[in-house]
This record gives structure tokens, C-alpha cells and sequence, in this order.
């Protein structure tokens, strides 16, 4: 059967898509729809959107349980997010397919998202103060311990350092409060799932996701340590690309299995070696490298 795109190419951008994916920081997704428009020449908005949270998936799949073994999941705030995000999903699949089918439409959008990506990713890398908030301070303080503490282990996909894992300390409507590292992290349970809702009607929308959002949202409005947002935001927005997959395709958008068939493994290689490296891997230089190529990619995209 002759394939409407490269299958060597479609692999190696999606194990380059995976890698980044599994980082947390929302841009595998950005690169994976990158591939598919400008790599392999597909025109056609909405399979690009729903193949691009697919691969979503499968890269969650592998990484969640990596993260998990290292105890660096929140699951209460993980399990409110999934509470907001597939209403989010199921609003942003119906508004994506009535206005944003078209890629002269579709195109210029992605591109101002994604340079409004590159810029948070840049601001992030190029932050060297302490923060200024009492609650900022505290996650800041906590995740330079974890780092002078429990430095890079020799295999990093194997058990967890020597951590205890967030507990939850109490429950309620308006606040769940989880210890971790000897101090109480806390969120309320509406914002959160509002957020949620929010997060992933954008995703869904776009077809990127939503950890390009989710990630800020739990480190500069819910004050988390990074160290535990990267895992967290990933299992997070499962409930949201399940709910969107099937959304799309109730909606009949149309389908290409053998480019999911050829994409998803190589997704799955990237994202196994994501969690595995980035304890080795410069994060401020990485940051401000995936910065500059986004933003190229949006300019692009968007004049």
C-alpha cells in the first residue's frame, strides 16, 4: 500500500516529538504538529489535531509510569484535574472542528501559540532571582533541596530516589493540602478543576495537548515544585486526550491508522529516554534551546 508520507521521516520526528513530550514542558506535541505540516505535507487540520493528542497518549503511557516509580506524582491534584479537563475536551473538539478546520485558519492560530509557548519557555530558563511570593519561595526552596540532596542516580529508570512520596494531609471543598519534603503544598479544588476546564479547551482546540499550560498553571498559580509538576502535569491531561481522541472521531474527522501505526512506536522510544536523561541534561540550556526553535517555528507559521 503506498503511503501519503515518508514513514522513515514520520518515525524520527515522532521519537524527537516523545522526547520532548515526556519532559513536561508541552512542547512534543508543538513539534509533532510541526512534522505533520511541514515535514510530511498533511493539509488536513483536524487529523493533524487528533493524531497529535494520540501520540499524546502514548507518550503518557510509558513516561507516567517512569515518574510514578521516581514518586513525583500529586495524584489528588492530578485526579481534580481530570475532573475540569474532559468537559474542556469535548467543548474545544466541537469549537475546533466548526472554526478551525481550514488551514489557512488553522495555521496562523498554531503559530501565535506557539510563539506565546517559546516566549513562557525563555522567560522560565532565564529566571535566576528568588521568587518573591511566600508560597513561590517555599517550592523553590524545596526543589533546590531535592537537587542537592538526591543528586542523578547511575540508572535513572530504575526505583525512585530516596524520597518519600506526596501523602495528603486533609481533604475539602476548599483546600487539599499534600506534604511533601517536610512541607504542605496546598490548592483549592475549584480553581483547579476551572483551570482544567480552561487548559484543555485550548488543547483540544489546537490539537497540542495542553502541558504548555498545565505545567505554569501548577508551578506559578498552585505553587508546586517542578520537581513533582513535570509527572503530575502529564497524568493530569489523560482524562482531557482520551475524552478529545474519541470526541474527533464521534465528530468524523478523517483518520490515517497507518501514520498513527508508524508514529506511535517511535513516540514511545523518545519517551521512554526522556525520563531516563533529563537528570543528566542542562535544563536551562535545553530550555532556551527548544525556545528558539519554537519561536522560529511560530514566526514561521504565523507571517
Amino acid at each position: 500500500m503506498e503511503l501519503g508520507f515518508n514513514p522513515y521521516l514520520a518515525f524520527a520526528c515522532s521519537v524527537i516529538a516523545g522526547f520532548i513530550m515526556s519532559m513536561g514542558g508541552g512542547g512534543g506535541s508543538i513539534l509533532a504538529g510541526v512534522g505533520h505540516m511541514s515535514i510530511l505535507g498533511i493539509g488536513d487540520a483536524n487529523l493533524i489535531k487528533v493524531v497529535n493528542q494520540i501520540l499524546e497518549l502514548a507518550s503518557r503511557a510509558l513516561s507516567v509510569p517512569l515518574y510514578h516509580r521516581q514518586k513525583r506524582l500529586v495524584w489528588p491534584l492530578a485526579v481534580v484535574f481530570s475532573v475540569g479537563a474532559p468537559f474542556g475536551a469535548i467543548a474545544g473538539a466541537w469549537f475546533s472542528v466548526a472554526y478551525f478546520s481550514d488551514m489557512s485558519v488553522y495555521q496562523p492560530v498554531f503559530g501565535a501559540l506557539v510563539v506565546v509557548v517559546a516566549a513562557r519557555v525563555l522567560h522560565e530558563a532565564g529566571e535566576t532571582s528568588t521568587p518573591r511570593s511566600e508560597r513561590a519561595r517555599k517550592a523553590h526552596t524545596v526543589a533546590q533541596r531535592i537537587h542537592l540532596d538526591h543528586p542523578p542516580r547511575a540508572h535513572p529508570s530504575g526505583p525512585g530516589p530516596a524520597i518519600d512520596s506526596p501523602t495528603t494531609e486533609s481533604i475539602s471543598w476548599r483546600e487539599i493540602r499534600v506534604r511533601f519534603a517536610g512541607e504542605i503544598f496546598g490548592f483549592n479544588p475549584l480553581l483547579t478543576a476551572g483551570g482544567a476546564f480552561g487548559i484543555s479547551f485550548v488543547g483540544t482546540t489546537v490539537g497540542v495537548g495542553g502541558g504548555f499550560l498545565a505545567t505554569p498553571f501548577m508551578t506559578s498559580v498552585l505553587f508546586f515544585p517542578m520537581y513533582l509538576v513535570v509527572g503530575t502535569s502529564l497524568v493530569a491531561l489523560v482524562a482531557q486526550l482520551v475524552v478529545a481522541v474519541i470526541a474527533y472521531l464521534v465528530l468524523q474527522v478523517r483518520m490515517d491508522w497507518w501514520l498513527v501505526a508508524i508514529e506511535v512506536p517511535g513516540v514511545m522510544v523518545g519517551s521512554i529516554l526522556g525520563p531516563m536523561l533529563n537528570r543528566y541534561m542542562n535544563e536551562k540550556l535545553l530550555k532556551i534551546y527548544v525556545a528558539i526553535v519554537l519561536f522560529a517555528i511560530g514566526v514561521y507559521y504565523l507571517f
